[in-house]
C-alpha cells in the first residue's frame, strides 16, 4: 500500500497556478524561439512568434514539471529562515534584481531611440516590461525567504530564458555560416556586440539556475 502511495506522488503533477506560471514563462520564451529559428535555418517563414508560443507554453510546463521537487523544499510562509542565506542563494537573488534593473534600463533605452510608431510599441511593451520588473523583485526576495515557490518559479523562468537568448545567438553565429562575407561580419563592431550581447544574457539566467540548485542552496531549501 505505502509503495502504491510513493508511486502515486511521484506521479503529482503541478497545481494549476503553478502550470500557468509555468506556461507563461514557456510561451514568452517561444515567442522569441520561433523567429529565431527562422533565422538560424534561413526560412524568411514570418509570424512563428505566434506558433512558437503555444509549443513554448508546453516546454514551459514541461521544465516545471521535472523541477517539482524544488516545490517540497523550502519555509513555509507561516515561518521564517532559521539561518542566514548562503552566498549561492544570495548571489542568485541579487542576479534577480539585477535582471529587474537590466529590464527598466533597456526599456528606457528602447524608449529613448524609438521614433514614431517604434514609440508606440515600446509604450505598448511597458506593462509587460513593469509587470516582469515587479515579478523578478518579488522572486528574489521570496528566494532570500526561501519560499519554495519563489526558487522554483526562478528556475523555470531562467531555463525558459537561457533558451530564448541561446537561440538569439545561435541565429547570430548561423549569420557566419549563412552568410558569403562571413569573414567581413566578424570585424563588424556591431556583430561583434551582438553576439557578446546575447552570451551576456544568456549567461545571466544559467548563473541563476545554476546557483539555486547548488548545493549550498539546497541546505538553505531544507
Amino acid at each position: 500500500m505505502e509503495t502504491n502511495v510513493s508511486k502515486a506522488a511521484g506521479l503529482n503533477l503541478l497545481r494549476p497556478h503553478h502550470t500557468g506560471m509555468a506556461a507563461i514563462a514557456g510561451a514568452v520564451a517561444g515567442a522569441v524561439i520561433g523567429p529565431e529559428t527562422s533565422a538560424i535555418f534561413g526560412l524568411g517563414i514570418g509570424g512563428l512568434a505566434i506558433i512558437g508560443a503555444p509549443f513554448g507554453a508546453v516546454a514551459g510546463v514541461l521544465v516545471g514539471i521535472a523541477a517539482r521537487d524544488l516545490l517540497t523544499q523550502g519555509t513555509p510562509r507561516s515561518e521564517h529562515a532559521e539561518h542566514r542565506a548562503s552566498w549561492a542563494t544570495t548571489v542568485a537573488a541579487v542576479f534577480l534584481i539585477g535582471g529587474a534593473v537590466l529590464s527598466a534600463v533597456l526599456w528606457d533605452v528602447a524608449r529613448r531611440e524609438a521614433m514614431e510608431m517604434d514609440g508606440i510599441l515600446v509604450m505598448v511593451l511597458l506593462p509587460p516590461t513593469a509587470i516582469l520588473i515587479v515579478s523578478l523583485t518579488a522572486l528574489a526576495v521570496g528566494v532570500l525567504r526561501r519560499r519554495a515557490t519563489a526558487r522554483w518559479a526562478a528556475v523555470v523562468v531562467s531555463v525558459c530564458a537561457c533558451a530564448a537568448f541561446f537561440s538569439q545567438l545561435l541565429a547570430e553565429l548561423s549569420l557566419l555560416v549563412r552568410g558569403p562575407d562571413w569573414a567581413a561580419r566578424t570585424q563588424n563592431p556591431e556583430w561583434r556586440m551582438s553576439v557578446l550581447q546575447a552570451v551576456f544574457f544568456v549567461a545571466i539566467p544559467l548563473v541563476i539556475t545554476t546557483l539555486l540548485l547548488s548545493s549550498a542552496a539546497r541546505r538553505d531549501f531544507k
